[in-house]
């Protein structure tokens, strides 16, 4: 994942500085926090940084690749899954912690911001789709793949698919304002392991 989250850096700028880069990353992360995205400006976190403008644009392209880097940056802070657990508790409090990564630290303000600043930027929705989600379903992706080895899961189970119902349920209770409500994770989590291999397995999936 660090090694993913490096080439995610990569630009056609000069090679930048790490020192300047933590700077900028860290100053985006309080102000964000601070202000809101509302708040959040490349001017803002120039001065806050001691960076100049032409740096952070060359950088990044824009406000919202910026405060990409900065979830990014604090979700692998954040969340570490034991492997010794069950697969579908590893699941469970994968969804926990990410529900409450979003709710208490700048990450919820910042995906819901690079989300709605990605609906009318096409190099923004480009990015999200192919880069940085792919990136967010790796975590959750390993945890099924160990379940179907471990025989959790059936061989023939449609991950792909179970990852977008993972995402599509988290990110309706993120942009929805309800992460409070982590009640509902632990039944979706049983219904994933159960319901969804199983219609897999019996051919009773219905057509879209």
């Amino acid at each position: 994942m660090k090694d993913d989250l490096q080439k995610s850096r990569s630009s056609t700028g000069a090679v930048r500085s790490e020192a300047s880069h933590q700077a900028i990353i860290e100053a985006a992360r309080t102000l964000l926090s601070e202000k809101g995205y509302a708040g959040f400006s490349i001017d803002g976190v120039a001065r806050m940084a001691g960076a100049s403008k032409p740096t952070i644009y060359r950088w990044w392209a824009n406000k919202a690749q910026l405060i990409a880097e900065v979830y990014e940056v604090e979700s692998a802070r954040a969340i570490h899954i034991p492997e010794e657990m069950a697969v579908s508790q590893r699941f469970s409090l994968l969804l926990t912690t990410l529900w409450e990564l979003w709710n208490n630290t700048p990450c919820g303000v910042a995906f819901r911001s690079f989300i709605a600043e990605s609906q009318n930027n096409k190099e923004n929705m480009e990015l999200l789709r192919d880069q940085f989600m792919q990136r967010r379903f790796a975590p959750p992706r390993e945890i099924l793949e160990t379940a179907v080895r471990r025989k959790e899961l059936p061989a023939d189970t449609d991950i792909e698919m179970m990852l977008v119902m993972s995402f599509g349920f988290c990110w309706f209770h993120l942009l929805t304002d309800n992460l409070e409500n982590t009640e509902a994770i632990a039944p979706f989590v049983q219904h994933l392991f159960t319901a969804v291999p199983r219609k897999l397995r019996d051919g009773t999936e219905t057509a879209p």
